[in-house]
C-alpha cells in the first residue's frame, strides 16, 4: 500500500524538525511511524543501541568525525 500526501507531508514534516511524532494525529500515526522507520534504516523493532566502536588492527579507537564539523589536524598528529 502506498502512503497518502497527508502522511508523505506529515514524515516530511517530522524530518525537517518542525513537528515530533507526537504531533500526528492518531489516525495516521502508525502509518508515518512505519514510513520514518523505513527512511531511517530500522530493520528491526528493538531500540537496540550499537556500542562498538571502530578501531584499527591494533586496538585503538578511531574517531569518526561528526557530519557537519571542520576537521583539522593539531601539530604532532
Amino acid at each position: 500500500m502506498k502512503p497518502n500526501t497527508r502522511v508523505i507531508n506529515y514524515v516530511s514534516l517530522i524530518q525537517d524538525g518542525v513537528l515530533t511524532l507526537d504531533d500526528v494525529p492518531q489516525d495516521i500515526k502508525k502509518e508515518v511511524t512505519k514510513i520514518l522507520r523505513y527512511l531511517s534504516g530500522v530493520t528491526d523493532d528493538g531500540m537496540v543501541k550499537d556500542n562498538t566502536t571502530p578501531s584499527d588492527n591494533e586496538g585503538n579507537e578511531i574517531k569518526v568525525p561528526v557530519p557537519g564539523t571542520l576537521l583539522t589536524k593539531k601539530a604532532g598528529e
